[in-house]
């Protein structure tokens, strides 16, 4: 029986964020010989769902496209291909100038703390600008909303006469922060948010963006390549090659039971404090082996090149992301 036929049984939640074939190419070379121009997909062909107050936790080696696929979901990037919904609108194909409203309840914050801060500006005024910009407080209510940002991110309130220089990157990543919760989203997507931060930093912002989101109610797309950071944060994981994604599933179940070769390879290149070096070395060579070009791809399966159990079928032909477990989903053709 349907939810239509009983009208009593539970609705289901609607997704926050729905990515349907989410594709992004850009043209490399020299675009006045035609000849000579390559296509590179950074994100091919990418689907998943972003439940309400669920953080999903996007993880790979650098250059895989999960930065890319970040800017895609914010619209920072338009899409070559694909659809985007949020919050229940189609916004793929949106002008910029209908996209603005709907910017305030989908935020981001960046990598480099202090390349994403106008050195030139006091941070009170990088807080108060999204509040001008989009007409959310009075003049007169915009210090006091400032001070209130400033301490959601737990700095006191006179940083808001300093400069960026003057913080630490700590403090810079906690603005990047406060700025983005200054039009009080309901999805931030954090671009690996604490890997330019030292480590005994890093526990302390993964710790604020836990307390912020039980707080606000907020939904997090976390983008990192620390496996533990995300373990920490993340209620589902995504994992990208080559800018797919082979292996989706709960936190527990990705780190407990991998299905995909290359999930497996990156929970045993986690260096072990009492593991022998030489072990760790090796399995960290086996993930690095022959890493193919973005631009050229193989044409089967994405981590063939690279996979211990590849046979012929990887070689010819891509597997699909379907489910292999409760609560799995992976694109292999043999999973564990």
């Amino acid at each position: 029986m349907s939810a239509a036929d009983n009208p009593s049984a539970p609705v289901p939640p609607r997704p926050l964020l729905r990515a349907s074939g989410i594709t992004k190419r850009y043209t490399i070379g020299n675009s006045l010989f035609a000849a000579r121009r390559r296509i590179l997909t950074a994100v091919d062909n990418v689907s998943f769902d972003v439940m309400p107050g669920e953080t999903l936790g996007l993880v790979g080696e650098s250059g895989c496209g999960k930065s890319t696929l970040g800017r895609c979901l914010t619209r920072l990037h338009n899409l070559s291909d694909g659809r985007l919904e949020f919050d229940g609108r189609d916004i793929g194909d949106l002008s910029l100038s209908r996209l603005r409203p709907l910017r305030a309840g989908l935020q981001m914050v960046f990598q480099d703390p202090y390349a994403s801060l106008n050195p030139r500006r006091r941070i009170g005024d990088l807080l108060a600008e999204p509040l001008r910009v989009h007409a959310l407080a009075k003049s007169s209510e915009i210090e006091t909303h400032v001070g209130e940002l400033l301490e959601s991110v737990e700095l006191p309130a006179d940083f808001a006469r300093r400069y960026p220089h003057e913080l630490s990157g700590g403090q810079r990543q906690r603005i990047g922060i406060a700025r983005a919760l200054a039009l009080k989203p309901k999805l931030i997507v954090a671009d690996e948010p604490v890997s330019a931060l030292d480590v005994s930093v890093q526990a302390q912002i993964v710790n604020l963006f836990c307390d912020l989101r039980d707080r606000f109610n907020l939904t997090y797309v976390f983008i990192a390549h620390d496996l533990a950071v995300v373990r920490q944060i993340s209620t589902r994981v995504a994992v990208m090659v080559l800018g797919s994604i082979v292996e989706l599933g709960e936190v527990d179940e990705i780190f407990e039971n991998p299905r995909h070769p290359y999930t497996a390879m990156l929970l045993e290149a986690i260096p072990e404090p009492h593991a022998r070096g030489r072990k760790t070395r090796d399995r960290r060579a086996t993930v690095a082996r022959e890493l193919p070009s973005p631009a050229k791809p193989p044409s089967g399966c994405r981590f063939e090149p690279r996979c211990p159990k590849a046979q012929d079928l990887c070689r010819t032909t891509r597997p699909l992301l379907e489910a292999k477990g409760a609560n799995t989903l992976a694109a292999c053709h043999f999973p564990s």
